[in-house]
């Protein structure tokens, strides 16, 4: 217990920095999901994880070490993200430590999975927050054009009669491509599809997430025009993220009875 608990000391910053971000960053709320789903998916398989347990490997502890020197990095270049993949780090040590390479195999998804509660470095988010806007903007304007309300895009700046809406940062999709991705890698592997299968839900995830951002973006616009400014940048700007986040859900869950409609599998599925 004594190296659990040193590990646990040592950590303790970058949980509480982790537990911080996620609270206060509505891009990283799905944070708090992530590990709860990881020790689900190890409960599930806990049976299998027993019977694959062995004599732990010296390997194990390579990693351990190599989790420390990665920490120690973070601090000195002050990346949260390399302290996040130094905990993950460990936490593979640990398991090949204790119990083999066989376990660690086994539960090489589960502690995968944690990559999803990690706050993208800020270069990596801004580099795919970007495009993001400009796909958003691009699709609004089309949508609103459509809907015969006359609009000028011109960057990420839509243009209506003598005003204009920004697709800003916070209107990009980020929050909800993340946290949609994650809940998609999880849906994946409970469908129990084939392999496939599953690769192909996880793919969506992304398409589904930036045009149900843009359909925000619509929506707004039109509230915008012909509504309430107020109404579109109050309290539907604060609610629509969430209502996307389900009607995006709702779509997936609709992608996954089609596959098992067209492609059904033997009782039981495939793990």
């Amino acid at each position: 217990m004594l190296p659990f608990a040193a590990a646990a000391i040592y950590y303790s910053d970058v949980l509480s920095d982790l537990a911080v971000r996620w609270w206060e960053d509505p891009s990283y709320s799905h944070g708090f999901f992530v590990p709860i789903f990881s020790l689900y998916l190890l409960w599930e398989d806990r049976r299998d994880l027993l019977q694959s347990a062995g004599e732990g490997s010296l390997a194990g502890l390579l990693l351990v070490l190599s989790a420390a020197i990665v920490k120690l990095f973070s601090h000195l270049f002050l990346s949260p993200y390399l302290a996040g993949i130094s905990l993950m780090i460990l936490v593979s040590g640990v398991v090949m430590c204790c119990w083999g390479w066989r376990a660690f195999r086994r539960a090489a998804v589960p502690v995968g999975f944690l990559i999803f509660m990690l706050p993208l470095p800020q270069p990596a988010y801004e580099l795919i927050s970007l495009p993001l806007q400009r796909v958003a903007a691009i699709v609004a304007a089309g949508g609103l054009q459509a809907l015969s309300i006359p609009v000028l895009r011109e960057g990420n700046v839509i243009h209506f009669a003598g005003r204009s809406l920004e697709v800003a940062e916070a209107c990009s999709g980020m929050r909800l491509l993340l946290g949609f991705v994650a809940m998609g890698v999880a849906v994946s592997f409970l469908s129990r599809r084939p392999p496939w299968q599953r690769v192909l839900l996880v793919g969506s995830t992304v398409p589904i997430a930036v045009l149900a951002n843009a359909a925000r973006v619509t929506v707004t616009g039109i509230l915008y025009h012909g509504v309430s400014e107020q109404l579109a940048q109050g309290f539907f700007h604060a609610f629509s993220g969430w209502l996307m986040f389900l009607v995006a859900l709702a779509v997936l869950a609709a992608e996954c009875r089609l596959l098992a409609r067209v492609f059904p599998t033997p009782q039981g599925g495939t793990s």
